[in-house]
């Protein structure tokens, strides 16, 4: 893995504020990170994929140096914790991959998957959604692989419920299916071209690459789109107030909007290609997959 001297991060720090005119909400808590796409966290830490280096990394929230978890992964995307284990996909090795979140060696969840996009892990399951052919899972205590459902659907982004996994799906709809398995059900058609999703109590949330935001019932019904003409938006993540999403690319921000409603604005400028936005009670957090670093912002 790859770090930043002391001197070089604070120089880094120092360049990233002089470029804009006024206070900046962002702290970096890492840089020097190679590709980093997907972020979690478990309450006592931080874990992210360095997708371009290869590695699996831990920071704790309280500060401290990054910890690697895993090494020479091959495209490690998507990230996911379960009570002992973190949890990705290897997209180029076509595999499903966990590490103990203590430390310890990589294996093989799942091998000759095709082409596993996101995992997720939800009522003692992972999830993962292999992109052309059908959303899948195996049981944490058991390993055995199964498909949710016996659809071909071309599933792609993934969120969870306690009842529930939904995704994006590549023929543009929404989707879900029940975490035990059965039948998949269409919350919204339409071409979509759904980049993220997220869930609260009632709605699905996406994004998509033609600048929309848009929500469903979480059992389908009326599509209500909340915000258009947003620079290729992704990683979108909600809280009570505002909904948050990544948009742009090596010059990009994050944006905020009112959960009240109202006009999108800019949560953060002068990102490196943002993604994988998740929050805790007090702050936001994300990735810039271009610039190297992992960020922090009081919400």
């Amino acid at each position: 893995m790859h770090r930043l001297t002391r001197a070089a991060l604070a120089m880094a720090l120092s360049l990233a504020a002089a470029c804009t005119s006024g206070p900046r909400p962002e702290i970096v808590l890492a840089a020097g990170q190679t590709g980093p796409c997907s972020l979690a966290s478990d309450g006592a830490y931080l874990y992210w994929t360095n997708r371009v280096g290869g590695d699996v990394v831990r920071l704790a929230l309280a500060g401290g140096e990054p910890e690697l978890r895993a090494s020479g992964q091959a495209g490690p995307q998507g990230i996911a914790l379960g009570a002992t284990d973190a949890y990705w996909v290897n997209r180029p090795a076509q595999t499903v991959m966990k590490v103990p979140l203590a430390g310890g060696t990589a294996s093989v969840v799942a091998s000759g998957q095709q082409d596993p996009k996101d995992v997720a892990v939800a009522g003692g399951y992972v999830f993962w959604s292999n992109g052309s052919a059908t959303m899948m899972k195996a049981a944490v205590s058991s390993g055995a692989a199964s498909a949710v459902s016996d659809a071909t659907s071309g599933p792609g982004e993934l969120a969870t419920n306690a009842t529930h996994v939904f995704w994006t799906n590549s023929d543009g709809t929404i989707r879900r299916a029940p975490l035990a398995g059965g039948a998949e059900e269409v919350l919204a058609r339409g071409d979509l071209n759904a980049t993220s999703l997220a869930l609260d109590e009632t709605h699905v949330f996406w994004t998509t690459f033609s600048g929309g935001i848009h929500r469903v019932p979480l059992a389908g019904g009326t599509l209500e789109t909340l915000a258009e003409g947003e620079d290729h938006p992704r990683a979108i993540a909600l809280d009570s107030a505002s909904i948050y999403w990544a948009a742009g690319s090596k010059n990009g921000t994050i944006r905020k909007l009112a959960r009240s409603g109202g006009k999108p604005e800019t949560f953060a400028a002068e990102q490196g290609e943002p993604t994988g936005i998740i929050l805790d009670s007090t702050n936001l957090y994300w990735v810039n997959e271009a610039g190297g670093t992992v960020v922090r912002a009081p919400r």
